[in-house]
């Protein structure tokens, strides 16, 4: 039985999916075994394969497609995912898999795929244009590289990837914060939305206060941070703003 239809269906597979076509395991592992030498498949990771191009037998699936697979729950996330949406101003070759089910990181085809736990299941998307991908919105992108912005690739490449936004739903934004809880994070998320004049209501600027506390921040944890925004008790780079052109603000 030829399962190349099936497979290139697919993109990506185990040897279950074969098996369930087959009826047994064993003959899943032969026909698994002569794809991959006639160069049809490629293997991944354990238990998981790939189609490949027909003619030049590479693999035909991308880093976000191989994220989106790796396990039942996982997805794109942090820097990966603002690269998918266009937002990023760096292509890294780490990439960020979100999801509850832990996996041992690994190199596919020049990329290398590591775990993070992120069990909240709502702001992650399937695109209409590529069903194989899950990623997380843009808006929770956001939320959670301004959280972690050392998966963001450093607070440069994160006010370069802002810089790009041009809408965010301020609903969605919220809720992404409310999840996380932290006063930190509703800090960092304010202080850089007002700052870059992002595209939000002064209501979200006030809900970010709302949730700040009193308590002094940095925002960044690499000792960058040696400037105070007095507004937001929060120490920042000072030259945030220099580099995006800012000349009315706050630090001293």
């Amino acid at each position: 039985m030829d399962l190349l239809p099936f497979l290139y269906s697919k993109l990506l597979f185990t040897p279950v999916d074969i098996a369930q076509e087959l009826g047994n395991m064993r003959s899943a592992k032969t026909l698994l075994l002569r794809y991959q030498h006639k160069g049809y498949v490629s293997k991944v990771r354990r238990g998981l394969y790939c189609v490949n191009n027909i003619a030049t037998r590479q693999p035909e699936v991308n880093k976000y497609q191989v994220a989106s697979a790796v396990t039942p729950t996982s997805f794109v996330a942090y820097h990966a995912a603002m690269e998918y949406h266009g937002l990023a101003h760096q292509v890294y070759y780490n990439v960020a898999v979100g999801g509850s089910m832990a996996f041992n990181s690994f190199d596919f085809d020049s990329n290398h795929f590591v775990h993070y736990n992120l069990s909240y299941n709502d702001g992650i998307d399937t695109p209409v244009a590529d069903v194989h991908v899950r990623v997380t919105n843009i808006e929770r992108t956001v939320i959670e590289c301004v959280d972690r912005i050392d998966l963001c690739g450093g607070w440069e490449e994160l006010v370069n990837c802002l810089h790009s936004v041009r809408y965010l739903r301020e609903e969605q934004l919220l809720s992404t914060l409310c999840f996380y809880g932290k006063i930190a994070l509703y800090k960092k998320v304010g202080f850089l939305f007002e700052q870059l004049h992002l595209p939000v209501t002064q209501y979200f600027i006030a809900e970010c206060k709302r949730h700040a506390k009193d308590s002094v921040i940095y925002f960044t944890s690499d000792g960058t941070s040696d400037a105070f925004s007095a507004a937001w008790r929060l120490y920042a780079p000072h030259n945030l703003l220099t580099i995006n052109d800012q000349s009315n603000n706050e630090l001293v």
